[in-house]
């Protein structure tokens, strides 16, 4: 069985829509994997009816997902080069085409909870039923792996599984998440190796052996340890709190969060002395380390996650380099602080310090 993605998009050198992800998770979740994704202009109605007549003699599935307005143009497309009949159902433009060897699944990205609701409740199902099947998969996601070392262990795991799993491999601002797919034939010895081939290879970057984010992993150890946590940010701007009040239950072990952006909050709010600020300057390890005592010197909280850093695009009076960033992560017992050179635009930056911070965050709390 093969299945390609095709994207169609107004511009194709631009990033594709988010509703691209969110639809190929959805169908991997029911086994139907992707072999390949393409992108294609939305207007260029020829080039479109080539490319379907192309993939029909290579593969079983093509799943196109385009935006509202197009769905009929696009329909049209479909009919013409499958024929007649081919039409299997669909609702506001969406739907199921085959003219007996290759299915189409036709789905905006525009609405993508009316979109992804149809194909969970009609696409899939008639998928499931073809192949007559039963998917299941494993999730390893990892933090801070080196992505070459992540690729060397695909194509090992694809060098002894036998072409009988399939990977589906997203890395995004430093985290790793794999998913191993497999169905009914797939022996439970042969997917137990796999999961091991990555877990071990993976070492301590792995953070769980499910499909559990970072902050959700946390919010549940906090929860098993009975210990609350504070969270002090200056360049990460709230988004460590963000992610954490985020996870449904989080009141229970999530004491509070404080942007301290300006040196004078960090002062005043957590106790950073006016010396460390003078001479080391806001970012600093002594700083970052003083602004996560500050929080557990409330007696409060039991853990304490610390953020400072520059994310860019411009340096400050200290003239550090943009991306240089310390996260302190500590309990009452001990604060361990680090230190990281972060790559990228502002937005990256931020994002992997908070990444990092959650997960540095959740490897102390399991020492403990």
């Amino acid at each position: 069985m093969k299945n390609v993605c095709t994207v169609l998009q107004r511009n194709v050198n631009v990033l594709i829509e988010n509703g691209v992800f969110s639809a190929i998770k959805t169908f991997s979740e029911y086994g139907c994997a992707f072999d390949e994704l393409r992108v294609l202009p939305i207007d260029d109605t020829d080039r479109i009816r080539k490319t379907i007549d192309g993939l029909k003699s290579e593969y079983e599935n093509i799943l196109l997902l385009t935006e509202n307005r197009a769905l009929k143009t696009v329909a049209n497309v479909l009919s013409g080069t499958l024929g007649q009949g081919s039409f299997l159902g669909g609702v506001n433009g969406a739907g199921m085409y085959s003219d007996g060897q290759t299915t189409l699944y036709l789905l905006s990205i525009d609405d993508d909870e009316t979109g992804l609701e149809y194909a969970k409740n009609v696409c899939l199902p008639n998928f499931q039923k073809r192949y007559g099947v039963r998917f299941d998969k494993t999730v390893v996601r990892a933090m801070g792996a080196n992505i070459a070392h992540v690729e060397q262990l695909l194509r090992k795991a694809q060098s002894i599984d036998g072409g009988r799993i399939k990977y589906l491999h997203a890395r995004k601002y430093d985290e790793d998440v794999l998913e191993i797919r497999y169905d009914d034939s797939a022996p439970k010895m042969l997917v137990d190796d796999v999961v091991r081939l990555f877990a071990d290879g993976l070492g301590d970057t792995v953070y769980a052996l499910t499909d559990a984010s970072l902050e959700e992993q946390l919010i549940e150890l906090l929860k098993l340890r009975r210990k609350k946590i504070s969270v002090a940010e200056s360049f990460t701007g709230g988004g460590i709190a963000r992610r954490l009040t985020s996870v449904s239950g989080a009141s229970e072990v999530y004491f509070e969060g404080l942007n301290t952006y300006n040196e004078e909050s960090k002062l005043r709010r957590l106790g950073v002395s006016e010396y460390t600020l003078r001479t080391v300057g806001a970012v600093s390890d002594q700083t970052a380390y003083e602004m996560a005592l500050g929080l557990l010197n409330t007696g409060v909280c039991d853990v304490a996650i610390a953020t400072t850093g520059l994310a860019g695009p411009n340096t400050d009076r200290s003239m550090l380099p943009i991306g240089l960033s310390f996260i302190a992560v500590g309990t009452k017992e001990q604060i361990s602080v680090y230190r990281y050179k972060f790559d990228g635009n502002r937005k990256e930056i931020t994002e992997k310090a908070i990444n990092y911070a959650l997960f540095l965050a959740y490897k102390q709390l399991k020492k403990l």
